[in-house]
């Protein structure tokens, strides 16, 4: 039977994170960010049923309807009373001089029902600016960006806009490990903390024997066994650091599950990953990533965030959300679980890297990828801070997209990535065909 996997992973909670999973129909599962992982290395009692695990902020779990749950009518713009038809819509392209200008959708156009349906999307939960790109066999079919950068500058959002990319960066630490284990560097099973760990040198020992048995494959799967029931360490007192976070946790934290029993989300987790990165290669995290993971992809415009408006990197969107300050956040220390910005571009090249369609090779090994989500058929990564929602998808062997956007809607904070990746799945599913050359171009472009 035709293993059918949908991970959607985000950040939900009024600092940054909560979480909740989806249950698809027809065998495809579709996972919330704490995340169930049916794969090899998970465990059993995990990997036979959906569980619901504890959020970041004390155990918020909700189910959300299955793409396939979801009839053509409730997919926004699909409903003529929802679309676009009445009024002009509008899509922004880079000019001949290198300015950012609008050009109006036409009606009937070969991405007309896109068009509509982002444009309602955006005008239903007030998004100021969104990008998307939509990849077949890695090369674009689909490139669009709506709305605005800086909406007080009146600055357009391009395809070259960076956006924080929240939990996004997840996949790319994933990739550095797994690169560094397909190097010989690292094992899945090599143990992280006390004597015989990796990070002996660096940290005490801990004070539960339990965090002994934490390896490397229990960091990168979720079920290190750290609890995520309470507020998440790596999103408060702005002012300590990642070392001095991990510190406390291994010397006063006593673990709520052995470790490889249970899926329980960690940003913790990756950050202790970013943390062996950095001692594995002796290079700051973000450079090693930039070189061995981005730059062989042509990846160049990928960095980590600045905490304020001050520190905004050029191209850089400005972040909107009314209930919370997104410059509240101390973003270098997020920079392995959550803390890089990124392009739609520049992820999708990314995104070339792991896919497993061979049009592009992979920079991973398909026996490494299948020890993680990367493995499956078809999944989704959701990444979520005030002022930020970001999805990363397979959505099957041919095609992938990626959506950033400057805010997100506080009140259920993955319903724009849900609305948009049910929708842009629908509908990218019943493109017969999609406009090539002079066509394209003039569509597109």
């Amino acid at each position: 039977m035709h293993r059918r996997l949908c991970v959607a992973l985000f950040l939900l909670c009024i600092f940054a994170c909560q979480a909740g999973i989806r249950r698809p129909t027809n065998s495809q599962t579709h996972l919330s960010e704490t995340g169930f992982f049916p794969f090899s290395g998970f465990p059993d009692n995990t990997s036979q049923r959906m569980t619901a695990v504890a959020s970041t902020t004390g155990g918020s779990m909700y189910l959300s309807p299955a793409i396939s749950d979801i009839s053509s009518n409730n997919v926004l713009g699909s409903d003529p009373k929802n679309s676009g038809a009445q009024r002009s819509i509008y899509y922004n392209v880079e000019d001949a001089d290198g300015s950012v200008v609008q050009r109006q959708a036409i009606p009937g156009s070969a991405y007309i029902h896109f068009d509509e349906t982002l444009d309602e999307i955006m005008r239903r939960y007030d998004v100021p600016g969104l990008a998307i790109s939509i990849t077949r066999n890695g090369e674009p079919v689909f490139v669009r960006s709506y709305g605005y950068a800086d909406k007080e500058k009146e600055e357009l959002v391009s395809d070259q806009s960076l956006f924080r990319i929240a939990s996004l960066s997840k996949p790319i630490t994933s990739a550095g490990i797994l690169k560094l284990i397909q190097d010989g560097k690292l094992t899945l099973a090599d143990k992280v903390f006390g004597a015989e760990g990796i990070l002996a040198d660096d940290f005490p020992e801990p004070a539960d024997p339990n965090i002994t048995q934490i390896t490397i494959n229990h960091l990168l799967t979720h079920t290190s066994g750290w609890p995520n029931s309470k507020r998440d360490p790596m999103l408060v007192d702005g002012a300590v650091t990642a070392r001095e976070i991990i510190t406390e946790q291994v010397q006063h934290q006593v673990l709520e599950h052995q470790p490889g029993s249970t899926v329980t989300y960690s940003n913790l987790g990756y950050s202790i990953l970013g943390r062996v990165i950095e001692k594995v290669t002796g290079k700051p995290y973000q450079n090693f990533v930039q070189e061995e993971i981005l730059h062989p992809a042509k990846v160049f415009g990928m960095q980590i965030a600045g905490d304020s408006a001050a520190e905004q990197a050029p191209k850089e969107v400005k972040y909107y959300q009314r209930e919370h300050n997104p410059y509240s956040y101390n973003m270098a220390r997020m920079d392995a679980h959550g803390g890089w910005l990124s392009s739609t571009g520049d992820l999708m090249r990314f995104m070339a890297l792991i896919d497993r369609n061979p049009a592009i090779p992979d920079l991973i090994g398909e026996n490494l990828l299948q020890t993680t989500y990367f493995g499956g058929d078809t999944w989704t990564h959701y990444g979520s801070l005030p002022g930020t929602t970001t999805v990363l998808s397979r959505v099957n062997d041919e095609y992938s997209f990626v959506v950033l956007a400057n805010t997100r809607y506080n009140r259920s904070p993955n319903r724009i990535a849900d609305e948009i990746t049910d929708a842009l799945r629908e509908k990218i599913l019943s493109m017969e065909s999609w406009p090539t050359g002079v066509e394209q171009l003039a569509t597109n472009d």
